[in-house]
């Protein structure tokens, strides 16, 4: 009979490596733009082993495992396919502890389903620890599938893009937060992504007046200002059960990126680079006048963290500005230099 037969190929092991090798093949020499989904997609395209980025690794696999699969050898290719999903494993575990690869998950489907497809031993011992394999599997990968879609939700932005140099947290009560955003009210428009954060109830009906007035055209400095001047409760509306349900779900991921930060107060604001003007520069890139050499000594900066580290505020009344210090934080201009890593060099400045 057909299904006793050891030679006959096992069409569908054989289809999924077949599909996992096209697919590795493709990852490997693909533009970088159109493979990285997520940041474990950057963070494992770079990873090499023996100068061997995985892919190729993953192609010969899979190459493998469907000349074993059409050659009809079934138990080379169980024994094979049991050992690439113990090695996915534990790659999902790596992706556990650092960051999900959305390419990585498709492999580790296409390798379940082999594994899967082709047909084992009717041994119980082997069963059960094929059983248990496929459990810690299936568990890992959940998380990651989790972990991925929680990435890709992101976060959400008052105004400003998702790629601005500088991301500002704030609560529209937060008096040190209002300072911020005092400081920041020059910025050029793509420079400075707000991320709205609720720290009580009024300061929901306070963001959504925000929303409101920069709907309309209003700067994140404006609308704040308005919302501080005049009460939330006396001049909106409540909001609708639905409105106020998808609001409270996008604070609450803001929130959450708060607290992953490690800060445990607010502001909280994320720096990617330095911008280029010195700090004595004017907005449009003037030097500064010219005048004694003692008033064109450049004053002391503040110690600055390094890029993309959380600057924690202090809640409070403001601290009073000292004469002759800058009121207006020097994010005025959309050139920002820095080092990025990108999947052509691991660091590239400009």
């Amino acid at each position: 009979m057909l299904a006793s037969n050891r030679s006959a190929p096992i069409w569908g092991g054989f289809l999924l490596a077949a599909l996992g090798a096209a697919f590795c093949a493709w990852a490997a020499i693909a533009p970088a733009e159109s493979l990285c989904v997520s940041s474990g997609c950057s963070l494992y395209r770079d990873l090499t082993f023996w100068g061997l980025p995985l892919w190729w690794y993953g192609t010969g696999a899979f190459s493998l495992l469907a000349l074993f699969c059409i050659f009809g050898k079934q138990a080379a290719a169980r024994g094979f396919v049991w050992l690439m999903l113990a090695a996915d494993t534990a790659l999902l575990a790596l992706m556990a502890l650092t960051a999900p690869c959305a390419a990585c998950l498709v492999v580790a489907a296409l390798i379940a389903g082999a594994f899967v497809a082709i047909p084992g031993e009717l041994r119980r011992d082997r069963q059960q620890r094929v059983s248990i394999l496929l459990l810690v599997w299936g568990g890992l990968f959940f998380a990651n599938g989790a972990a991925l879609a929680t990435e890709r939700t992101g976060a959400w932005n008052l105004q400003g893009p998702d790629n601005a140099p500088v991301t500002l947290y704030f609560s529209p009560s937060c008096p040190a937060c209002r300072q911020a955003i005092a400081a920041l009210a020059g910025a050029a428009p793509d420079t400075v992504a707000y991320r709205p954060v609720a720290e009580n109830d009024d300061d929901i009906l306070a963001i959504e007046q925000m929303r409101r007035a920069v709907e309309q055209g209003a700067s994140v400095a404006d609308a704040l200002r308005k919302v501080v001047d005049a009460p939330t409760t006396a001049t909106n509306p409540a909001m609708p059960l639905f409105e106020q349900a998808r609001l409270r779900w996008k604070l609450l991921r803001n929130k959450a990126r708060v607290l992953s930060t490690g800060a445990d107060r607010l502001p909280v604001m994320q720096i990617a680079g330095m911008p280029r003007l010195p700090f004595g520069h004017g907005a449009d890139g003037t030097p500064p006048a010219s005048g004694p050499v003692s008033s064109q000594a450049p004053r002391p900066a503040a110690p600055q963290q390094g890029p993309s580290s959380p600057v924690q505020g202090h809640a409070g009344k403001p601290a009073p500005v000292p004469a002759g210090q800058d009121t207006a934080l020097p994010f005025l201009t959309n050139d920002f230099a820095g080092c990025g890593q990108t999947p052509a060099s691991n660091a590239t400045c400009n």
